[in-house]
């Protein structure tokens, strides 16, 4: 008989080749120690034990690993376990884990990255059973796998019921990735190699991706290294609202429609005057309210990811009873993300430009009005521009491990330490075209130093402002607009782009370090009683600082400052008017804080492009193109020089974060009658410091600097957590098995819900002179007050085992949530415009702090190879689930329904057909979402929850071996170009769409 003792100690066997386990006692029980791994992973004999190669590989034997873990698992576990050396089931790891029943993954540039486990984000990564930390997780806790090479990993386990060990565990799950060491290989030298080369259907470029591995062992010392590279080109496009842009609700009143906030007055399309207010959607009635949104876009997207990892692992027995492990896990990722699109929008962000031309009355009232959804938006044309934006994001990560492990007789100790330490850099570049002749900005800009021309017209050849009517139509499956002749006419004419915007915001700077110390024990009784123990230290730290740049502009004579005013926004329409900063020419004329260049003239040869968009009636416009801004800083220099950095005070701040942790655990295996009974129980109690450091936002600057550092709040508070865990599981018969588990858990906040304080935007209004820059919204982030998530999680199984890749399982769980952090708009009154001035009630969104929140829901599950048949039939074989997750978190939205969990689809569906004979591999998987709440109180509107509509996912792989050490293969992504489709409350209430692309990559790996 095998005991699960010491999940990082000695590897058990080579047929999950996922984790250091020690001999299982019984399946399915915890009988002995994990002293250095808060995950349990207990192992299997090892089917292929007597296999002459390195591991049998296929899809066959991945999925008998993965039956193999769950059915070993001291909790209720799920895996995924690699086909081969470098290669899990799908492109990368997210991809992977949402085949496994309850896991819900976001994209990003159509690859998976953010992971949830039943519905929930707050999930626990390890790697080989501790905290890991990532390049692109530094301060949140949900894991995000973009940054991280899956071909560097065996596999993974997805871990849904806590154990008292388990003194690092997520809410509703904890994900503990795998890497080999070279004790999971056979003696001697082995190693694998593999290349590839892959394309989107939209970016069409050539992506090169190479991993190899080399191990060396014998019976005492072994050595493993592998390493990964890829370079990719992500293609992805968006239609619709311009979404951080916000809106306005707007209703029919006289003093609404005519007010600040409502319908503009000059706007023709505005309606008629009915008794009581305006009739603005024709339908006889003062009685209506509507969503309008600030702005309208549509966009291009490239990604280039330019990823390597390296991982090496040394372990040696030093004697009988000694043996030492380290391992070192090394990723690196350079990303640029380039945008080509355009946006259409008012002058006035305060206002209600876009009418509705088309709209449906919802029966909800809002204050009194009907509310109506809106599907076509009339426009009188103001602003019509072209942009492009660069963000580059260069990030690395080091995680380090060393364990030294005794195994006695009786008594078995694990000393284990761990160091990691992430870096993040992002610098962003922006720069905006405008196809209008400028008249719809104040008089007064287009004044510049006689050294630059003195004053000109902006563009001699753009439309006229305000004359020309335009639709935007969301009916149908994509948003179409229709646009007066003087524009369409003008977008494939570079001669009538005027840059009007340059600018650098948001850029960030991000670092962590991570340290633990362990110390675990088990002591084995009996063969059927054994106690393990542990204490655990950890620190991690994180620091965050946002800035902009701004560039001084016209010093010199006519300034007040003689060595220039610095200015973000370097744009015709910011005047240089500020009396703490100003400038202007001989006349006393303020000038200009941008210089007009029109797309011909000669310092942008060489830059811009041309391209298509994924909207109905705007042909091919013209931007920068976006790589030609691969260096931010060099490119923002190149047309105003003298960059410096402005922090964002609300968006800078430290967190240290400290946890004294200890638990005790019983594991006893016996019998109920014949049958064969395992239970497992333990406390975990986890102390937890936090330092937090918030910079606080001072007195507000202008052209677009960030508040001032008005100094800084430091915040020190501790909270003890008493998490008890019970895990038991009942042979019924020999192939059928019961699971129960209570625990509860607790998780931290991301850091930055901790430390982040509030950061303001702003809008220029030009309707007004002089033009004031308005407070259009915000975010506050930060509140070190806020409790971590807390919850109370129930789980029963029941799982029959039919063969070695065959089973059925149907899990019930629930998960009662007693604290959790949830994102709201709240509306502030007291926030001042740049000028001091508080004119109007703005959208702050912030985190809250949410209570008595619960998610329970099934997952059903099955796994069958059909090797009974005859011939080629016998090859084919199913994997296939399904996850009923309902969950509410308090709130209703504005039609009266509950508002779930954000993130959680109710229904999951994942449905894979495989086969493998005669040398031949071939799987096609199916993925489906329902429908997921992405956020609460959209642009500030109460009850405005804005959903993902259901996704549907195929993806298909095919391989041939053409011999024992060479095998081709290719590999398709989203073959049906599935797109992300969202709305407001209502279906019909479009929001916007992001459309991704199809990928294919085709290549070969060899092992020897």
């Amino acid at each position: 008989m095998q005991s699960k003792a010491n999940r990082s100690g000695v590897l058990s066997c080579a047929v999950s080749a996922l984790a250091i386990a020690l001999p299982t006692f019984m399946p399915g029980v915890a009988l002995a120690a994990t002293p250095a791994a808060d995950a349990p992973a207990p192992q299997a004999a090892s089917p292929d034990a007597d296999a002459p190669g390195i591991i049998v590989t296929g899809i066959r034997a991945s999925i008998e690993r993965a039956v193999s873990i769950k059915r070993n698992a001291a909790s209720i576990v799920d895996a995924i376990s690699a086909q081969d050396i470098g290669k899990l089931p799908d492109a990368t790891i997210s991809d992977s884990l949402q085949r496994i029943p309850g896991v819900q993954i976001r994209r990003d540039a159509g690859e998976g990255s953010t992971v949830n486990v039943r519905g929930l984000p707050q999930v626990v990564t390890l790697m080989n059973g501790e905290s890991f930390l990532g390049a692109g997780s530094i301060t949140s806790v949900q894991p995000n796998f973009t940054d991280i090479p899956s071909q560097l990993f065996s596999g993974a386990s997805v871990i849904k019921s806590s154990t008292g060990s388990m003194l690092s565990a997520g809410i509703s799950g904890t994900i503990d990735l795998k890497t080999r060491r070279p004790f999971d290989l056979k003696s001697g030298v082995h190693g694998a190699f593999s290349a590839d080369g892959g394309s989107g259907s939209s970016t069409k470029k050539f992506d090169p991706h190479f991993n190899g591995l080399v191990s060396w062992r014998n019976d005492n010392v072994g050595l493993l290294i592998s390493a990964a590279y890829s370079k990719d080109h992500l293609g992805n496009s968006y239609s619709g609202i311009q979404r951080d842009y916000g809106g306005r609700l707007a209703d029919e009143s006289l003093a609404n429609a005519t007010g600040y906030g409502g319908f503009r007055f000059d706007n023709p399309n505005r309606g008629t005057n009915v008794p009581g207010g305006i009739d603005v959607n024709g339908n006889g009635t003062a009685t209506d309210s509507f969503f309008s949104p600030q702005a309208h876009t549509g966009w291009n997207r490239m990604t280039e990811r330019e990823r390597i990892g390296v991982n090496g692992s040394f372990q040696a027995h030093l004697s009988d009873t000694l043996e030492f492990v380290a391992d070192g896990f090394y990723t690196k990722q350079n990303q640029y993300t380039g945008t080509s699109g355009f946006q259409m929008q008012g002058v006035n962000w305060q206002a209600a430009d876009f009418v509705p031309g088309q709209s449906r009355d919802t029966g909800s009232l809002i204050n009194g009005f009907h509310f109506n959804t809106t599907q076509k938006y009339n426009y009188t044309l103001q602003n019509f521009d072209s942009y492009s934006e660069l963000n580059r994001a260069i990030s690395d990560s080091t995680n380090l491990n060393a364990e030294l492990r005794y195994k006695g007789e009786k008594l078995r100790l694990t000393l284990r330490g761990v160091y990691g330490k992430a870096n993040y850099r992002l610098d962003n570049s922006y720069a905006q075209f405008s196809l209008s002749d400028g008249t719809q900005w104040f008089n007064g800009v287009g004044t510049y130093p006689a050294s630059l021309g003195g004053n000109r017209i902006f563009n001699p050849l753009g439309y006229t402002y305000n004359t020309l009517p335009a639709t935007v139509d969301y009916i149908g499956s994509s948003v179409n607009f229709t646009l007066p002749g003087q524009l369409t006419n003008e977008l494939g004419n570079k001669s009538a782009y005027a840059l009007k915007t340059i600018s650098s915001e948001g850029n960030q700077r991000s670092n962590a370090d991570m340290k633990v110390l362990r110390l675990d024990g088990a002591y084995e009784f009996n063969s059927s009683f054994n106690v393990e123990f542990g204490l655990r230290y950890g620190d991690r730290s994180a620091q965050q600082t946002v800035f902009d740049r701004a560039a001084p502009l016209y010093g010199g004579n006519g300034a007040s400052n003689p060595a220039g005013c610095y200015v973000k926004w370097k744009a015709f329409d910011v005047q240089m008017n500020d009396p703490s900063c100003y400038a202007n020419n001989a006349s006393g004329q303020y000038l200009t804080a941008g210089l007009t260049r029109l797309a011909t003239d000669p310092t942008l040869s060489g830059l811009l492009t041309q391209s298509s968009l994924p909207v109905g009636g705007v042909g091919s416009i013209y931007t920068i193109n976006p790589m030609a801004m691969r260096d931010p800083l060099a490119f923002q220099n190149s047309f105003y020089p003298g960059n410096k950095e402005f922090v964002q005070p609300g968006q800078t701040f430290s967190v240290g974060f400290k946890q004294w942790s200890g638990f005790a655990q019983l594991n006893y295996a016996g019998e109920i009658g014949s049958m064969a009974f395992h239970a497992n129980g333990g406390l975990r109690i986890i102390n937890t410091s936090l330092h937090v450091i918030q910079h606080l936002a001072g007195s507000p600057q202008p052209y677009g600097l960030p508040n001032t550092d008005a100094g800084t709040l430091t915040t020190d508070r501790s909270f003890t957590d008493f998490l008890p865990a019970f895990n038991a599981s009942l042979d019924v018969t020999s192939k059928l098995r019961l699971r129960a588990a209570v625990a509860k858990n607790m998780t931290p906040l991301n850091l930055d819900q901790w430390g982040g304080g509030l950061n303001l935007n702003y809008a220029i209004d030009t309707t007004t002179n002089p033009p004031v820059f308005h407070v259009a919204g915000g975010s506050s982030n930060g509140n070190p007050q806020l409790d971590p998530w807390r919850s109370t999680n129930y789980d029963v199984s029941l799982e029959y085992y039919l063969g070695r890749t065959s089973m059925i399982s149907l899990a019930l769980f629930r998960i009662d949530v007693k604290s959790f952090i949830q994102s709201a708009t709240v509306m502030r009154s007291n926030i001042p415009d740049l000028d001091g001035v508080v004119r109007s009630t703005v959208p702050i969104t912030t985190n809250v702090q949410g209570n008595g929140g619960k998610l329970q829901g099934v997952e059903v599950g099955g796994k069958y190879g059909f090797d009974f048949l005859p011939g080629w039939l016998g090859g084919f074989g199913i994997d296939a689930n399904y996850t009923y997750s309902d969950s509410s978190s308090g709130n209703y939205d504005l039609s009266g329904a509950k508002e779930p969990f954000h993130d959680n689809s109710k229904h999951q569906i994942n449905a894979a057909l495989w086969y493998e004979k005669y040398g031949l591999q071939a799987r096609v998987a199916w993925n489906y979402r329902s429908k997921r709440a992405e956020q609460s109180d959209f642009a500030g509107i109460a009850g405005m929850t804005l959903y993902q509509a259901p996704t549907n996912y195929v993806d298909a792989s095919v391989s041939y071996d053409v011999n024992k050490q060479v095998t081709i293969f290719a590999q398709g992504s989203n073959l049906t170009k599935e797109s992300e489709h969202y709305f407001l409350v209502w279906p019909d209430l479009k929001a916007f769409n992001n459309l991704y692309e199809r990928r294919f990559q085709i290549g070969a790996r060899a092992r020897f």
